[in-house]
C-alpha cells in the first residue's frame, strides 16, 4: 500500500531551529511509547509456480503479484544518550499483522496473512536547540522477524482448483537499513511529545509449499514508511 497519511512538512520545519542549549545530557535514558503505523511502499515480482512465472500466469489467466496491507500497533523506543547530542535507540513494538493480497487475476483474493516484529537499532543525532521543539535524525539496522504465516481458506479453495492443496506459507526474515527523522516537544524537564517518520528496507521471499511439493513464490520488497506519535519520559 503506497499511502502517505502524514507529511514531512512539520518535521522538516522543526529542523530550522538552532541554538546552544540541549534538552538532553550524557547518561539520560529516554523511553517513548505510542502508536506506530507501518505503511508498506511495496512491490512484488510476478507470482511463480515452481519458479516459472508463465506457468502460474497460464493457470490463473494472467500475471499476478502480491500487495501488502498497512498495520498499526503499539510502538516503543528506548534511547540511551552518550552525550547531549548522540544516542543509541532500540525500536520495539507489539506484533504487526499484514494481509498479502493478490493483484491482476487474483485481485479479489486475500492469499495469506502474517505477523512481524521489527527490532531496529539506530544511532541518533539530536540537534542543539534553545526551543522546546528538538529535532533529531537517525540511521540504523533493522531485523524483521516474520511468524504465524497462514494461507487463507479462500486462497486454499482457489489453489485447489489448480490441483494444489495443503498450502503452507513461509516468509523469509529480513535485515536492512533504517533511516529516520523525528522531533521531541519538551513539556517539562522529563516529559515530552514525540513524532517520527522512518523508512525501513525490508526484502522477503513469500513461498507457499503444497502437499504435492509444488511451490508458488515471489520476491517482495515491503520497504515501509513507519509513522509514530508517542509520549516520552526521560530518566
Amino acid at each position: 500500500m503506497k499511502n502517505t497519511p502524514i507529511t514531512l512538512s512539520a518535521l522538516v520545519a522543526a529542523m530550522a531551529f538552532s541554538g546552544a542549549v540541549s534538552a538532553y545530557e550524557e547518561g539520560d535514558i529516554v523511553v517513548r511509547i505510542g502508536v506506530t503505523s507501518v505503511v508498506p511502499q511495496d512491490s512484488s515480482d510476478l507470482l511463480a509456480l515452481n519458479g516459472s512465472e508463465s506457468a502460474l500466469s497460464g493457470a490463473v489467466g494472467g500475471n499476478a503479484t502480491l500487495d501488502v496491507s498497512d498495520s498499526t500497533q503499539l510502538g516503543l523506543t528506548a534511547e540511551y544518550l552518550f552525550s547531549n547530542k548522540w544516542g543509541v535507540e532500540l525500536l520495539a513494538a507489539s506484533p504487526f499483522e499484514h494481509d498479502a493480497d493478490g493483484t491482476g487475476p487474483l485481485a479479489e483474493l486475500q492469499i495469506g496473512d502474517a505477523k512481524q516484529l521489527p527490532p531496529t537499532l539506530s544511532a541518533i543525532y539530536h540537534f542543539d536547540t534553545a526551543e522546546k521543539l528538538q529535532p533529531y535524525v537517525g540511521i540504523g539496522i533493522n531485523y524483521t522477524i516474520f511468524f504465524d504465516e497462514k494461507v487463507t481458506s479462500e486462497a486454499d479453495a482457489t489453489f485447489a482448483t489448480l490441483g494444489l492443496t495443503g498450502g503452507d506459507l513461509e516468509l523469509e526474515d529480513s535485515i536492512g537499513l533504517s533511516v529516520q527523522i523525528g522531533t521531541d516537544y519538551h513539556l517539562s524537564d522529563d516529559l515530552s511529545l514525540n513524532a517520527s517518520i522512518r523508512w525501513i528496507d525490508i526484502e522477503t521471499e513469500a513461498e507457499i509449499t503444497f502437499d504435492s511439493g509444488d511451490k508458488v513464490s515471489a520476491d517482495v520488497s515491503i520497504d515501509p514508511i513507519v509513522y509514530t506519535v508517542a509520549v516520552g519520559y526521560k530518566f
